[in-house]
């Protein structure tokens, strides 16, 4: 029993640590596999129906191994989970399938090693029918574009707004086509979330980014939103056309114009060829803009403009770059303008099409192909002040630089008479006021600007003869009074005391105070004799401290009697009854007594 218990043991756990078959398989059909799961996971699957039906240029191959929802319609396709579980079992086949191509068209490079480009990607409007009620937006890159956040919008000709989509979660492919439409013309359609009228005499459709910024905006009709829109009113579709395999930016169509060819949803209708003559150019590529950057926008002064600088460090020519504000979707080609390094670029408003608001906006820089380059959005923009950008960071400065490297300056200038305080406020600068001129020989202090006489050395004259100046008082004294107030000289046997100034006996030896008797002292202040106080001998009192000893002495008399007569009394209340025997006993014995 032991020894069967241990081998269970051992092979549960040998079954715990070997791997599954599964992953031998996974390894086996390699990372062919892997790109399938990939494939699958990423890309979305109505998308994918849609291109493998309508799109020629998209491999049909590619787009079958990637949707499960056409896997389940062919069975002889390998569906999501038979790639996924268990190993190809012709190798060969799968090899074919993939190099396989569409007989009808070669397809498009397609990079789809980034699933997701940035927000700015030049997503465009390629057809509106007003007839049909659809729209079909083109992505004209080489790569997968996610839409969520994006929004559709249609303005009707009174100006109304209708939000017809707003994006979530679909993808767009590369070189692709995507149709919106509540209508059952297509199965691979994705739905509005507000009907849309697409009126046809006049309307505008404007697609816009995750970011709020214009994408393409296309309009008909008089009061359209396209300014300048050379489509008039009444038609049934509108759409760009192609030459080749690339879309034509600026060139829209109508039913009126339809040169016999069939407009539908997921084609690529074409535009008449420019006759080619045998050394012509091949086309230009489409001009990146790059090194251009929004310098300065000021928008709150008399004379508007948006500045460009280039700041990068080889020369730009503007041929197809574009200036945009808000989401008006009208937009401002720069020109054909060379910018060397380092060079400014100042586009007057005046002279667009563009309305630049004076507090509050938005500006985008584009290039050819319709990708935001930069922006720069400002608020509460003070008047005569721009929004520039100094030392890469927005900020703004009342000190306008046309054409010029921006400089910071907090504040406007202050009117004449006036200057900023420390709290940045223009206040009146504080004039002193006029004084007066100060009367001959006077002059004015500069602490109590009053006006002071002008002192003069004064000049000593000379004492008259018999005179002389006190050295004490600066005056001129007679000498007779003063030889005559001069102090007579003491009698013989005296002396001037020097501190009171008069004359004191000398002393003698008369004079010299004779010894105290025995038993006495000389007093040092009275210099007589008094007798010596012994330790021993008892001290007379005065006559305050009899005076309080027989006060003290009287008081304790009375304290005394007053006890005394208390006690009395309550032993003549305790002994009361025996004493009134005793008096009793005592009349008794006299009246006996004088009885008899």
């Amino acid at each position: 029993m032991k020894y069967l218990r241990n081998t269970l043991l051992m092979i549960l756990a040998v079954a715990l640590i070997m791997p599954s078959p599964l992953v031998f398989a996974e390894g086996v059909s390699g990372t062919t596999q892997e790109s399938k799961v990939d494939d699958v996971q990423t890309v979305d699957n109505s998308l994918k129906s849609a291109e493998e039906v309508k799109n020629p240029v998209v491999d049909k191959e590619q787009i079958d191994s990637n949707s499960p929802s056409q896997s389940s319609e062919n069975p002889e396709a390998p569906t999501e989970n038979s790639s996924i579980d268990s190993p190809s079992e012709n190798p060969a086949t799968d090899e074919s399938l993939k190099s396989e191509s569409n007989p009808e068209s070669e397809p498009p490079k397609i990079d789809n090693s980034d699933e997701k480009t940035e927000e700015n990607a030049p997503i465009l409007i390629s057809k509106i029918s007003q007839d049909k009620k659809y729209i079909e937006i083109y992505n004209p890159t080489n790569q997968n574009v996610d839409l969520a956040g994006w929004k559709i919008e249609y303005y009707a000709g009174s100006g109304a707004k209708t939000v017809g989509k707003i994006f979530k979660d679909e993808v767009i492919l590369a070189n692709g086509f995507l149709v919106l439409s509540n209508d059952k013309m297509s199965a691979d359609a994705i739905k509005f979330d507000n009907n849309l009228g697409l009126a046809q005499n006049d309307g505008s459709v404007v697609l816009l980014r995750s970011d709020g910024s214009v994408a393409d905006t296309v309009g008909w009709g008089n009061n359209s939103k396209s300014a300048g829109s050379p489509i008039k009113g009444g038609v049934k579709i509108v759409w760009r056309c192609f030459i080749d395999e690339n879309i034509i930016d600026s060139k829209f169509l109508s039913d009126k114009n339809l040169n016999n060819q069939e407009v539908e949803p997921y084609s690529r209708p074409s535009c008449k060829k420019p006759e080619s003559n045998p050394g012509s150019n091949p086309p230009r590529e489409l001009n990146k803009c790059e090194g251009l950057k929004l310098s300065e926008i000021a928008s709150n002064v008399d004379e508007q403009f948006i500045e460009i600088i280039n700041s990068g460090e080889k020369t730009v020519i503007t041929t197809g770059c574009k200036l945009t504000v808000g989401d008006s979707g009208v937009r401002e080609n720069i020109g054909n303008i060379e910018l060397k390094p380092g060079e400014f670029l100042t586009i007057k408003i005046k002279n667009t099409k563009l309305k630049l608001p004076k507090t509050k906006g938005k500006v985008y820089l584009q290039d050819e192909a319709g990708s935001k380059i930069d922006s720069a959005e400002y608020e509460k923009l003070a008047k005569s002040s721009s929004w520039s950008l100094i030392d890469d960071e927005w900020t703004q400065t009342f000190m306008i630089t046309e054409n010029s490297e921006n400089i910071f300056k907090e504040y406007l200038d202050c009117q004449n008479g006036y200057e900023r305080n420390a709290l940045g406020k223009c206040v009146k600068i504080a004039t002193p006021p006029v004084e007066s001129p100060c009367p001959v020989g006077q002059y004015r202090h500069p602490e109590t600007r009053r006006c002071r006489k002008i002192e003069v050395e004064k000049t000593i004259t000379p004492c008259k003869d018999g005179y002389y100046r006190s050295e004490e008082t600066g005056r001129c004294r007679s000498i007779a009074s003063a030889a005559a107030k001069t102090l007579k000289p003491c009698p013989e046997g005296q002396f001037r005391n020097s501190a009171t100034g008069r004359c004191k006996k000398i002393a003698s030896t008369d004079d010299i105070a004779k010894e105290c008797p025995e038993g006495f002292e000389r007093n040092p202040q009275t210099k007589r004799c008094r007798k010596i106080k012994s330790a021993n001998m008892p001290t007379v009192g005065s006559a305050a401290a009899e005076v309080k000893q027989v006060a003290g002495a009287t008081w304790g008399w009375w304290v005394f009697g007053g006890v005394s007569l208390l006690a009395v009394g309550y032993g003549v209340w305790q002994w009361r009854w025996e004493i009134s025997q005793f008096v009793r006993k005592i009349r008794e014995r006299v009246r006996s007594a004088s009885g008899k």
